[in-house]
C-alpha cells in the first residue's frame, strides 16, 4: 500500500515539474510584463515551427519568427509562446499579427487572445 501511495506522489510530483519547465519554456512571465508595459506594434510572421510541447495539455507551445514594425523601428526576433491550435492558422507565415515590445530590451509579445 505504501509503495502504491509513493509511486502515486512521484506521478503527482512530475507532471507539477513537467508543467513549470513548459512555462518556462514558454517564457510566460517575461511575456505577461511585456504585454503589461509594452508599446503596441504589428509584426509579420515569416516562420513557425511547433516544439512539440504543450501548454495545459492543449496550447501549442510554437517558436515564432518575427518582423516586428514598430516605434523603435523594424526588428527580426524569435520567440516561443503557446498558440490554441484553433487560432494556429492565425500565425502562418506571411499573416500580420498584433504584438507588444519592450521599446528598451525589444522584447516581444504576442498581444491576441490565445483562446
Amino acid at each position: 500500500m505504501k509503495w502504491v501511495a509513493l509511486a502515486l506522489a512521484a506521478l503527482a510530483a512530475f507532471f507539477v515539474l513537467q508543467r513549470a519547465v513548459v512555462r518556462k519554456l514558454a517564457g510566460e512571465r517575461k511575456a505577461d510584463e511585456v504585454r503589461k508595459r509594452g508599446e503596441p506594434a504589428t509584426a509579420v510572421v515569416l516562420d513557425t515551427y511547433d516544439t512539440g510541447n504543450r501548454v495545459a495539455r492543449y496550447f501549442i507551445l510554437t517558436r515564432l519568427t518575427l518582423r516586428v514594425d514598430g516605434s523603435t523601428g523594424s526588428f527580426e526576433t524569435t520567440i516561443t509562446t503557446p498558440i490554441s491550435p484553433v487560432k494556429q492558422a492565425e500565425f502562418s507565415p506571411g499573416r500580420t499579427i498584433k504584438v507588444r515590445v519592450d521599446t528598451g530590451t525589444h522584447e516581444v509579445a504576442v498581444d491576441q487572445a490565445r483562446r
